[in-house]
């Protein structure tokens, strides 16, 4: 079982502080999604914790020792990610892309073994891409390709999967598409997923636990119930929102809402 948490974090560029002096805990087996406006700090918090980028000050703790401190193997055997706006080599076929999630578990020349390819042929059922083994992954829908990434990431066998924007320029329908299946891998895989929406009725439909991010800070943690509501979006977004219930979900939504002006806005 991964248990990832932040101590006191300190994350910058140079001398522009991003994310200050802040601390989390990951919720083990549960959907965790990170809301906020744009530059409050949600992608650089995600790539601090996955290593993409290092920390000024404080600790990123995996599995009790610094994440600093841990083999990049063994730390891409417990945590995937998937880039805001991930790119791949042209020419290669989705059964290619997948493979590269086999990367902590190769030695020697990389050859793949049996065992590596039935993980890749699992990680393409279950994301629901098998027809599309051999097939260019330039040649898919925006939805398929993301499908093809997510595959990549299950195939590393991590516990944790960290998603930067895993909507972004998808259709309602795709859109609705990846969530339902990063909710599958959660309930009937018990991974632990983690990502950043923009869309706040999406993080309170599909999260177990929302972190609400302005300045990079936390300003609310904890359910949908918790955290969705009008003083919440009223400081994180500047929007007077009215907040409704879900039929279908019982999860608070967001019904309509006016952006605040003048001093209404600080």
């Amino acid at each position: 079982m991964v248990h990832l948490y932040t101590d006191h974090v300190h994350i910058g560029y140079g001398e522009r502080s991003i994310v200050k002096d802040l601390s989390i805990e990951i919720p083990v087996k549960k959907i965790t999604t990170i809301i906020g406006s744009n530059g409050c700090g949600k992608s650089t918090l995600l790539k601090a914790m996955t290593r993409i980028i290092p920390h000024q000050s404080g600790s990123i703790i995996l599995d009790g020792k610094s994440i600093t401190n841990v083999d990049t193997k063994k730390l891409a055997s417990k945590l995937a990610i998937l880039p805001q706006t991930p790119e791949s080599a042209a020419g290669l076929t989705v059964g290619e892309l997948v493979s590269y999630g086999r990367f902590p578990y190769q030695k020697g020349f990389g050859r793949l073994s049996k065992k590596d390819l039935e993980v890749i042929n699992w990680a393409l059922e279950v994301t629901g891409i098998s027809e599309f083994k051999f097939h260019q992954v330039d040649a898919l829908s925006g939805g398929q390709r993301q499908r093809v990434w997510i595959a990549m990431a299950l195939a590393q066998e991590t516990e944790m999967i960290f998603l930067d924007e895993p909507t972004t320029y998808l259709d309602m329908a795709h859109q609705l598409e990846v969530l339902e299946l990063l909710q599958k891998l959660n309930k009937e895989q018990e991974r632990t997923i983690v990502m950043v929406l923009h869309d706040i009725n999406q993080a309170a439909r599909f999260s177990d636990y929302i972190i609400a991010l302005k300045s990079g800070q936390i300003v609310k943690a904890g359910t949908s119930d918790e955290v969705i509501n009008q003083q919440v979006l009223r400081e994180v977004f500047h929007i007077d929102a009215d907040i409704g219930l879900d039929p279908r979900t019982n999860k608070p939504i967001c019904v309509t809402y006016n952006l605040l002006k003048g001093e209404y806005a600080k």
